[in-house]
């Protein structure tokens, strides 16, 4: 044994499973980011486009998350889709560097969204089969590796393209995307590292996802997810738009800056999520993100035009975080079996990032850009996250964490 109760074999695990989390978001840092200025920028399209390009990748993620995740549980092989998901990750972003259309970007964001919706649910069931040891689990250590690689590559890409750019003011925000497919294959590298230990390789009986579907707690639990993100998530997607707007001389710049004070302190806040959560419990640190993510909204959206408070507004980012990401996925893994759990996180990422942000938010917010204005999705989302969390406590289930596997 070493320090803290953790074996030299859990700290190996620990690190292998940081490694993989690091490189994901890592990719994630330059997409997520970028993407709908790209769009917006690069391709021409309206508010509403961008929105619906958004959505539509979505709309697979639908089919998608849970028909990966009961694959996986169903087969026990939750490695061997660890694999498959990122390497057709690494061929859509190729893909995508070749997208010229409207339609042909349509048509690539589906084939992506087949594997990219899917990947971090189903990293989420294997790191928590891993590690899950009752309220003890280790994953928010792991987790916040992860931030650490968002904020690497977030905060370095802009310097990139700056390297890269033939003048000074050109940059091609298209070489995301072959650097995005590059890092994710590191990401495929790290997932045959991982132990294929018998906690992963559990199988679900046929038809046992009809289990989930008839528990009244969890249907409670997935309409909460899918308001949450329905409130938060366009705004998130369509920030760039925003920042743009208010900072039209400094996009990449300010960009840049807002989401170092973003990611700093949630990659300290996510550290630390499990001792918070000891303390408090899941339901309330779900709940104090969902605060959080909604106060930062409102902040942009009434006083972003003030630099101030627009960066002072992000420090609020960590806690939504620590909330949405990380108390959220914990909430699943307590309330289903665990020989479902993959097929738990497909659904809960489904209904929540899939069809409440990634569709319904995206439409939304892009409709709102178009009629009232590039702040209006940072106002409404706001608004609406102070309603939710007065109903809230009726939504989410009080959930018990279970012994140790």
């Amino acid at each position: 044994m070493t320090q803290a109760g953790i074996t030299r074999e859990q700290w190996k695990l620990m690190g292998v499973l940081s490694l993989f989390w690091a490189t994901l978001f890592g990719a994630l840092g330059i997409f997520f980011p970028f993407y709908s200025l790209y769009l917006k920028e690069n391709l021409g399209l309206s508010g509403q486009q961008v929105g619906l390009a958004m959505g539509g990748f979505h709309l697979v993620g639908l089919v998608g998350q849970p028909a990966w995740g009961y694959l996986a549980d169903r087969t026990g092989a939750r490695k061997t889709v660890l694999v498959v998901i990122t390497l057709g990750m690494a061929l859509g972003f190729i893909a995508y560097w070749y997208v010229k259309s409207y339609a042909a970007l349509l048509l690539v964001s589906m084939l992506f969204a087949a594997f990219y919706t899917s990947l971090i649910p189903q990293g989420l069931a294997l790191s928590l089969g891993l590690l899950y040891r009752s309220s003890n689990s280790h994953f928010e250590w792991v987790r916040s590796i992860g931030s650490v690689g968002f904020l690497i590559t977030c905060f370095g890409f802009p310097m990139f393209l700056d390297a890269a750019a033939a003048k000074p003011g050109e940059t091609d925000l298209g070489l995301q995307f072959p650097v995005a497919a590059g890092i994710i294959l590191l990401t495929t590298a790290v997932v045959f590292l991982i132990p294929n230990q018998k906690a992963i390789r559990e199988k679900a009986q046929p038809g046992a996802w009809r289990v989930l579907v008839a528990d009244r707690k969890f249907r409670r639990f997935l309409l909460y997810v899918f308001l949450a993100n329905f409130m938060l998530d366009g705004p998130m997607f369509l920030f760039p738009i925003f920042v743009k707007s208010v900072s039209p001389e400094q996009t990449l710049g300010t960009l840049k800056w807002l989401w170092l004070i973003m990611l700093i302190p949630e990659i300290i806040i996510i550290a630390l999520s499990g001792n918070i959560r000891r303390r408090i419990g899941v339901r309330l640190l779900m709940f104090a993100g969902l605060a959080a993510g909604g106060l930062k909204w409102l902040a942009c959206g009434f006083f972003g035009d003030v630099p101030v408070v627009l960066h002072a507004s992000m420090l609020l980012h960590s806690v939504y975080v620590a909330g949405a990401l990380v108390a959220m996925p914990l909430c699943v893994n307590y309330l289903v079996p665990v020989q479902l759990r993959s097929t738990g996180q497909g659904l809960a990422t489904m209904i929540s990032a899939s069809l409440g942000g990634g569709i319904c938010s995206n439409l939304a917010a892009g409709w709102l850009i178009d009629h009232v204005g590039p702040a209006a999705p940072q106002i409404y989302g706001g608004i609406g996250a102070m309603f939710l969390l007065l109903v809230a406590p009726f939504l989410v289930p009080k959930v018990t964490p279970r012994q140790a596997d």
